[in-house]
């Protein structure tokens, strides 16, 4: 019993490492990229910027104009594409929204396979600092979730949620009902055929 005991240890820290180095190569490397690229672009920034300005073609309210929308814009196709830290947004106080979808998923679970479970999508400031709700290391903030692309928080017998009641908001708002990605008819019970397809590692956000 011992000696399973110890190789359970053993495996949860190897996980751990895995973990805490793929965070940090995804670190070591955004930094990088980040900083040669940062001084390329700006260097070519400002020296267009003052070409123009100096030839009377713009003027510098109409670049910090254009500049706040553009700058927009590329902040939601950067979350898109996984660039940077991820949060929600906006943020709300889990404990006090009051939009929590009803579902009798324990008469529909044996369909859908918990499939709500193995969707991505970013926590909270509150979920990160709360420390109770896993995120991935490699990915920050998204939810974390094992191997087989479920949430690690579900449990693999039972399908129940071990931290459900510090669950995230996501969780507490999804509503599968007209999600045709799972299903084709909710009132009928009737499934997506391509239910599979949200089963990989890159499954689609709430």
């Amino acid at each position: 019993m011992q000696v399973a005991n110890q190789a359970n240890v053993v495996e949860l820290l190897d996980e751990l490492r895995d973990q805490v180095s793929g965070g940090l190569l995804y670190t070591h490397y955004r930094t990088n990229t980040n900083t040669s690229k940062t001084l390329e672009v700006t260097a070519f920034a400002y020296a267009l910027i003052e070409l123009l300005i100096e030839k009377g073609l713009l003027t510098e309210a109409e670049l910090n104009d254009r500049k706040r929308q553009v700058m927009e814009r590329l902040a939601e196709k950067f979350r898109d594409n996984g660039m940077g830290v991820i949060r929600q947004e906006p943020e709300y106080d889990k404990y006090t929204f009051d939009s929590t979808v009803k579902i009798d998923c324990e008469n529909r679970i044996h369909l859908c396979q918990a499939a709500c479970c193995r969707l991505k999508f970013a926590l909270s400031r509150q979920d990160v600092e709360e420390g109770i709700v896993k995120w991935d290391f490699a990915r920050p903030y998204l939810i974390q979730r094992g191997k087989d692309g479920r949430c690690v928080h579900q449990d693999q017998q039972t399908c129940q949620c071990s931290v459900y009641e510090h669950r995230p908001l996501p969780c507490r708002a999804y509503d599968c009902r007209n999600d045709q990605r799972i299903w084709q008819d909710f009132d009928r019970n009737i499934i997506n055929p391509n239910l599979d397809a949200l089963f990989t590692e890159d499954g689609e956000s709430p």
